[in-house]
């Protein structure tokens, strides 16, 4: 048998034996489990290529990513190792290809195929137009309720289903959320307009047509799908009908990855497909080409308390390294120091920036880090994110302290002014005009007695002034953020946010370091120097990254950092209420166990800086035996 197929094309040389092994032997159903920097993308270009050297049409090969860059990366390494582009190749996100074949095959389902897409921007614009005769101060925000309804098409479930099992608390908006998702609809279908989800579930609703569905299955006689884990309810319903006409369907993921589950994907798709396909090949790449042995052997200690899940072992073809570290900590400062003074000493012994990894579960984890390294100008970015001080909440909170320290805070004062209901532009500027003429609170107050304002706007000027009031005369920095989130700012996180939770953390961690401020003044001036500071290190090249386990999925570092791994913080607390919660979160941790390539420091602390009750290491921590770290104390 003639191994080499095409000019520079050596499969035995280029592949590992178990790599191989599913490059030629992947027809029909097939699973590949491969583990964490094992060359999963190798594997799906060397197929696509054996595919075509055995005379396979590119045009009948669909090969599904997650994003646009992954699927432009394989053709170009197609084209690399073959000589010449692959012409017909189908190859794209599940949205691109949808697009696709509903401009060809729409008529079908009387869709006209010049409609327009509406980004994610669009359709939160529109509901804000169904929704602004709405005057309930409650009700859910336009981007919580574009949220809701994109939840309930990927999974499939009701909008009442989902509303009840994750926005229980807008349960009481139920009728009139059904009421808007019917009206939104109609108003997409009047005007020839599409968003994201409809894409799917009408590619999904062409498929289960008897003839278009069987011509298209016909058609794409392979499929290849990466990041099988990620996928949701209805993307599975989708391949499982493209495969429908031949089974020549090849999924490649890895269960112990999968940790999208706020976003609609399930583990589930990837553990059930040998009872959809019982004759499934199931292949296993467990050979690590990342981390050490020591890396691996703690990971693969760790996920293997999972229940639910392919047992897998990694083995490292890496030589042997040191040993992770678990760092015990007072406090959260005093975790952010051990970081911040472990950096200056690593990149002083020549690491560069760019090979560290500083790695959290929560974004409100790394917040006194950052104020830290911002200390000692260690350069960094924010994976997907702004940085702590620039985030919005965390702004609109310290524009309520910046007025009680400077009454004439100009702009403190918009940003109170365009959270507070009644008070629109022209008021607000009106309202400026009568403050900047005033010496005090209470004289501000008597001066727009005469303003003629609406009754609305009245009231809640009123209660924001002696909100304000509150602050100024409390003491304790943590106390009047309480009374912020208390007098309604809780309520407006609840209302406009859809990830709200993560925000009252964010704002949690505040207090923690506003606790040890004794000094309004101080207080401000270090949040303010915190943002000030952020264009120095913008012009900084290859900064060390910060980012939550979730943005850092796919990525890899020489160095890595995990940081705030203690029993009230990770994994998240209600996530012990239930067992696929707790995998899911002890499939998080793995993931952020699995960036690092030579090195990991894992921190945890004992104690909150404001809080009575003390934290112990987390029980992913204390799950793995001693034998396979070693543990400092700072």
């Amino acid at each position: 048998m003639n191994l080499k197929l095409a000019e520079g094309l050596d499969y035995l040389k280029d592949l590992n034996p178990q790599q191989y092994n599913i490059v030629k032997e992947s027809e029909g159903p097939c699973l590949v489990i491969a583990g964490a920097g094992s060359g999963k993308t190798r594997v799906l270009v060397y197929r696509v290529c054996r595919l075509m050297e055995n005379g396979v049409p590119p045009s009948s090969i669909l090969l599904v990513t997650f994003t646009n860059k992954a699927a432009r990366e394989m053709i170009e390494r197609v084209e690399k190792l073959l000589g010449s582009y692959p012409g017909g190749l189908w190859a794209g996100t599940f949205h691109h290809i949808a697009n696709v074949l509903l401009r060809k095959y729409g008529g079908v389902l009387k869709i006209e195929p010049n409609y327009t897409i509406l980004d994610e921007e669009d359709s939160v614009s529109m509901l804000k137009e169904l929704t602004r005769n709405i005057v309930d101060e409650e009700f859910p925000a336009p981007k919580k309720i574009k949220k809701i309804f994109s939840l309930s098409a990927n999974t499939l479930e009701s909008i009442k289903d989902i509303v009840n099992t994750r926005f229980p608390r807008q349960s009481c908006f139920l009728p009139r959320l059904e009421a808007i998702s019917a009206r939104y609809q109609k108003r997409k279908r009047e005007q020839n307009l599409l968003d994201y989800d409809d894409l799917l579930l009408l590619w999904y609703k062409l498929m289960k047509n008897e003839s278009i569905g069987a011509e298209i299955s016909e058609k794409f006689r392979y499929i290849l799908v990466d990041e099988y884990h990620d996928t949701n309810k209805l993307q599975s319903l989708i391949l499982y009908q493209l495969a429908k006409a031949h089974k020549n369907i090849t999924v490649v993921g890895d269960d112990a990855q999968s940790i999208y589950a706020f976003r609609g994907a399930t583990v589930n798709n990837i553990m059930e497909f040998p009872k959809i396909y019982p004759r499934a090949k199931t292949f296993y790449l467990d050979l690590n080409y990342r981390s050490t042995p020591q890396i691996l052997e703690f990971a693969n200690q760790s996920i293997s308390r999972n229940r639910h899940q392919f047992p897998k072992n990694l083995k490292s073809i890496r030589k042997n390294g040191i040993k992770p570290v678990l760092v015990r900590c007072y406090n959260p400062g005093e975790e952010a120091s051990f970081v911040s003074h472990r950096l200056s000493q690593l990149m002083k012994s020549g690491i560069a920036a760019r090979d560290i990894g500083i790695l959290f579960r929560s974004r409100y984890q790394a917040a006194e880090v950052e104020m830290e390294m911002n200390k000692l100008k260690i350069p960094y970015v924010i994976r997907g994110g702004l940085r702590f001080f620039e985030q919005a909440h965390v702004k609109d909170v310290i524009a309520y302290f910046r007025i009680a320290e400077n009454f004439t805070d100009e702009i403190a004062w918009k940003r109170i002014f365009a959270l507070t209901d009644g008070i629109g532009g022209r008021t607000a500027e009106k309202l400026l005009g009568y403050m900047s003429g005033a010496g005090s609170l209470a004289e501000f107050c008597d001066r727009i007695k005469d303003a003629g304002l609406n009754a609305r706007a009245v009231k809640n000027i009123g209660t924001l002034v002696q909100l304000l009031k509150k602050i100024k005369e409390t003491e304790n920095i943590p106390e009047g953020i309480d009374l912020i989130l208390n007098e309604g700012y809780s309520k407006y996180l609840e209302k406009r946010y859809d990830d709200d939770a993560e925000r009252h953390e964010d704002l949690k961690m505040l207090k923690e370091i506003a606790s040890i401020y004794t000094s309004l003044a101080d207080f401000i001036s270090e949040s303010s120097l915190q943002e000030y500071s952020k264009g120095e290190r913008m012009s900084v090249e290859d900064p060390v990254t910060l980012s939550t386990i979730h943005q850092a999925k796919g990525l890899e570092w020489k160095i890595v950092f995990l940081i705030g791994v203690c029993a009230n913080h990770f994994p998240h607390p209600a996530s012990y209420a239930d067992i696929m919660s707790l995998e899911e979160e002890r499939r998080i941790f793995y993931v952020g166990l699995t960036r690092a390539k030579e090195d990991i420091y894992i921190t945890y602390y004992v104690r909150d800086s404001y809080r009575t009750f003390t934290n112990r290491k987390s029980v992913f921590l204390e799950e793995i035996p001693p034998y396979l770290f070693e543990e400092w104390n700072f």
